[in-house]
């Protein structure tokens, strides 16, 4: 899955500090900052008739949610409100005229992009 949020990583030395023994452990831990919106799936995929976009919000606010053919021509947009907790947009994919082919869902909120790939049949 791809995802866009800003992060921030720490990173700690565990056991020797000297990075030619071998006991030395490197962890890392990753902090999302302003991201509120988490675990976007696409589904099914592939659609038929009816699809479906979740995820889940930690906030009110507004999303866009676009279908782009691919050689990146939008051909579906649709707004949404976005309440906290999770969320769930649907798309009649016949009613709209979509053609079988290759797609991609992006869900725009605020300054966060998510894009998913996603086959028409």
């Amino acid at each position: 899955m791809l995802s866009v949020f800003a992060a921030s990583a720490q990173y700690s030395m565990n056991g020797n500090e000297n990075l030619k023994g071998t006991s030395s452990q490197l962890s890392a831990t990753f902090n999302a900052e302003d991201g509120f919106i988490e675990n976007i799936t696409v589904y099914p995929n592939p659609v038929v008739d009816m699809l479906k976009v979740s995820f889940k919000s930690s906030r009110r606010s507004t999303a866009m949610v676009s279908l782009y053919n691919n050689i990146g021509k939008q051909v579906y947009s649709q707004e949404t409100a976005v309440e906290p907790g999770n969320n769930v947009v649907s798309i009649d994919i016949r009613s709209k005229a979509i053609e079988p082919g290759i797609y991609f869902v992006q869900c725009t909120a605020e300054n966060e992009k998510f894009t998913r790939k996603l086959i028409v049949r």
